[in-house]
């Protein structure tokens, strides 16, 4: 099902009283408005049971991509194998079976080197390739105690940290030495009294912007109401230096000692509208200078329905975002009865943006998402994966 969607304009009116003669000046600002319309059908760009390269090929994050030193498209989305495709746009993409980075799978949730998901990339030459990773402690997998746990994600802690390569992205290693090379740690030490820590879990593609780059990261709270996006920059010649806007200013998000990252101050704003999930997609749209925001979403409506899917909000700053409004009409986890197929990580990519981070888009790009298709097998169940597109117009 296609969905179409409007972004109106919002005005915000500042109202000054001038101290000499009391008068009162009425100022208008507006975001620019965009429209996102889906416009073709779906198209396959991977399907782990056609061409995955074992059993465990299986899109788990947010689709990311840079174009290399010799052109060509590099697109994550990868689980804790860290694999990528190659190709030079959507339709040439071929998965690459070599692992690119595989943390330790250490037991020590202090040095968050169990497991970790490429979530983010920056480069500026297509060589020396910087990225985020979503760094994963799951005491299941180590047969550590975790109190009253019910699942397998009870007790996870999650920070997230920095990786290099030097080779156009074929081999990464952390920047530093754990736990040094975590720029966001978790904001609370691990414990095993704790079913959901707070813990910094996900992160956007990277933006170059006005001399930085831009991000937005999803914090989680032990109290859903309290998670929030968060709005982090860098400056763009030290991807490893991150700061939070708090509301005012960017601050520092943690400060590195002999010991490691220790926080110095995580209490983020919130960015985007609230009730939603974490962001995922940040792009720029060049013609309008207009940030769009991609995310999993459910609004309820005044008949007690709901529309759930994949949706957007635009901004002219990423710190003030417009109201959700749906692109496209999907099943998400919580709609998907035993075996029914779902929509996760959904993200934007403009495979003809001259950026070679694929941040910006013109008045086309394509959503690009994963889809989770439960099968029975042996008695039990297994979940082959597509990654999906679908192109999108954008006009103002």
């Amino acid at each position: 099902m296609l969905a179409k969607s409007h972004i109106r304009n919002m005005m915000v009116m500042i109202v000054t009283v001038l101290s000499g003669g009391g008068i009162l000046v009425l100022a208008s600002l507006k975001t620019a408005a965009l429209e996102l319309t889906v416009t073709g059908p779906q198209q396959i760009i991977f399907d782990s049971d056609v061409s995955g390269c074992d059993g465990h090929h299986l899109p788990d994050a947010p689709a990311r991509a840079f174009r290399d030193d010799q052109g060509r498209m590099i697109l994550f989305a990868p689980n804790f194998q860290n694999r990528a495709f190659v190709g030079y746009g959507f339709d040439s993409l071929k998965p690459d079976c070599d692992s690119r980075f595989m943390a330790a799978g250490k037991a020590q949730p202090d040095l968050l080197d169990d497991r970790t998901w490429i979530h983010a990339v920056y480069t500026n030459d297509g060589k020396t390739v910087y990225a985020l990773g979503s760094a994963s402690f799951m005491p299941y997998r180590h047969n550590m105690p975790c109190k009253g746990r019910t699942q397998r994600i009870d007790c996870w802690i999650n920070g997230l940290v920095t990786l290099k390569s030097t080779d156009s992205g074929k081999t990464f290693d952390y920047l530093g030495k754990p736990p040094h090379h975590a720029p966001f740690p978790p904001p609370q030490p691990y414990r095993d009294d704790r079913k959901i820590a707070p813990s910094y879990v996900t992160v956007t593609n990277i933006i170059n912007w006005q001399n930085y780059l831009y991000a937005i990261v999803w914090r989680r709270e032990e109290e859903w109401k309290n998670s929030r996006n968060c709005l982090v920059r860098a400056p763009a010649n030290d991807p490893s230096s991150w700061q939070v806007w708090d509301g005012n200013d960017f601050i520092d998000a943690a400060q590195l000692t002999d010991d490691g990252w220790q926080v110095h101050q995580t209490d983020c704003a919130r960015v985007g509208p609230r009730g939603i999930t974490s962001i995922r997609g940040l792009v720029r749209h060049e013609g309008s200078n207009t940030f769009i925001a991609i995310y999993q979403h459910r609004q309820r409506n005044k008949d007690g329905t709901d529309r759930h899917g994949i949706f957007y909000s635009t901004s002219s700053d990423m710190k003030v975002w417009s109201e959700p409004y749906l692109l496209l009409a999907e099943d998400l986890m919580p709609d998907a009865g035993p075996g029914d197929p779902f929509a996760a990580y959904a993200t934007m990519i403009d495979e003809d943006s001259q950026d070679r981070l694929f941040g910006t888009v013109d008045d086309t790009a394509s959503l690009v998402f994963v889809r989770l298709i439960p099968k029975r097998h042996n008695g039990g169940w297994r979940v082959p994966r597509q990654l999906v597109r679908y192109r999108v117009s954008i006009r103002k």
